[in-house]
């Protein structure tokens, strides 16, 4: 190392001279620093004799560091700045790759040598944008101040809960699907504007950077109406950010199910479960609050800023009823089929129960849906229920035979097993929450004609 250089880092970090400075979540060995900004963004300044480092920390957008270097080398190319040469590396700030630039660049005759790196820490969330102007310009002397960053690490990762498909999926599905944004619009990313301002002197060339940060506000928005709806139906979130996404985790025993709060249609559902690796890990908040205040925003949900779609759906354990007489009932149960031929995907359980609860409806009886999962007894499957006076009567009507054709509209079942798992009021409830299964059926809709037969006369 050139003498000039290590007499420079001696003078900075000096016992008597030098600090821990502190900033929310980090600290760097340097002296005569400034610190201005929060937990969100903010920048850590230290000047001494021919010298000037700056150390820019802001919530990561999730944009590359290579993206922020692009626009250094626009800014420092004009409005009277011109950039003599420059050079892009890799470098490393301890264990984090981060990417540097070195510039030489000139003002009215006069030149001058910044270097810059950025990186990304995945313990705060944070870009970090560091830079160093000095009258020896060596790269090192950057680099080893930014070694002495030491950061509280406040990234969590969540058990990723391993049931799928079932009975508590299906019920967290319906309940967001029961919901929708009044601005059914995608979410977009996060933006930044570099700005510099240099000055002349007899110290010479020196340039003095700031960093705005902009974030939509549906980023907020979502999880915070999300989060309190989930709340209210009994469910346990916490909120969480990396990278420019903010989303929702619900807990369920030890184990969690990550919420994407940017569905492929935000006009019928207020989120989707994911279930990948990066989902499960991020910058975790108990709530609202506490998401507001690491972001340095003011955070209210506006009456109406989400909209019900219907009811959810519900888990229930139903009363048989064995004393009503049935014949009635088995007769038009017998008395009518399905056209087509059951078909998985093309018409199976769900279609067939859908047409039979819209004829049973038709007919005035208080019929409804009911769907197991993969942990039912029955599997993932569909039936019909009508409720009596007395309790319910459970219809299958999946009644196949051998070469696939169906062998009537229903048949009466007994079975504990058709009297527990997720009912839902009707085809069209069905259809809101499961639009890719759902058959838009009213009660004694026409068009169940094209899917049934009748040995009755209508």
């Amino acid at each position: 190392m050139h003498l000039k250089i290590l007499f420079l880092i001696v003078l900075l970090m000096d016992s008597s001279l030098a600090l821990q400075a502190q900033a929310p979540g980090f600290s760097v060995l340097i002296g005569n620093a400034t610190v201005h900004g929060n937990e969100g963004s903010g920048v850590l300044t230290s000047e001494a004799p021919c010298m000037m480092f700056n150390l820019f920390w802001l919530r990561d957008i999730g944009v590359r560091p290579e993206s922020y270097l692009d626009a250094i080398l626009q800014l420092y190319n004009g409005n009277g700045l011109k950039i003599d040469s420059h050079s892009r590396f890799s470098c490393s700030i301890r264990s984090l790759e981060a990417r540097c630039l070195d510039i030489n660049y000139s003002f009215a005759g006069y030149s001058a040598r910044k270097t810059f790196a950025v990186w990304y820490s995945p313990a705060t969330d944070r870009t970090y944008i560091a830079s160093m102007e000095s009258c020896y310009g060596d790269t090192e002397m950057l680099l080893s101040i930014l070694q002495t960053i030491s950061e509280i690490d406040r990234s969590r990762t969540l058990a990723v809960r391993k049931s799928r498909n079932d009975t508590w999926s299906l019920l967290l599905s319906d309940t967001l699907s029961s919901w929708r944004y009044a601005d059914p619009s995608h979410l977009t990313g996060g933006q930044f504007l570099i700005r510099t301002n240099h000055t002349v002197s007899e110290r010479g060339l020196f340039s003095y950077d700031s960093i705005d940060l902009s974030l939509p506000q549906d980023m907020f928005m979502r999880p915070a109406a999300v989060f309190y709806l989930l709340r209210e139906a009994g469910y346990t979130p916490v909120i969480m950010q990396r990278q420019g996404s903010v989303w929702i985790a619900v807990k369920v025993g030890d184990e969690w199910q990550a919420i994407s709060l940017n569905p492929l249609n935000p006009d019928r559902s207020v989120g989707v479960q994911v279930f990948e690796d990066d989902w499960y890990t991020g910058i975790v908040y108990s709530d609202p609050e506490e998401l507001a205040v690491a972001n340095s925003i003011n955070l209210s949900v506006p009456s109406g800023y989400i909209v019900r779609r219907c009811k959810p759906s519900r888990y229930v354990h139903l009363e048989i009823d064995t004393s009503t007489d049935r014949s009635k009932l088995e007769n038009i149960l017998a008395e009518h089929s399905y056209i087509p031929r059951y078909r998985e995907g093309r018409f199976d359980c769900s279609n067939a129960s859908q047409v039979c609860w819209s004829l049973l409806k038709g007919m005035g009886y208080d019929a409804y849906l009911m769907v197991g999962t993969k942990d039912h007894p029955l599997g993932e499957h569909m039936w019909v229920v009508v409720r009596t006076e007395k309790g319910y009567i459970a219809i299958e009507s999946a009644m196949v035979g051998s070469a696939q054709n169906f062998l009537k509209l229903g048949s009466i079942k007994s079975d504990a097993a058709y009297y527990k798992g997720v009912m839902y009021n009707s085809s069209v409830h069905y259809s809101l929450l499961n639009p890719e299964e759902g058959m838009w059926l009213e009660p004694g809709d026409e068009r169940i004609w094209s899917w049934i037969s009748s040995r009755a006369i209508r």
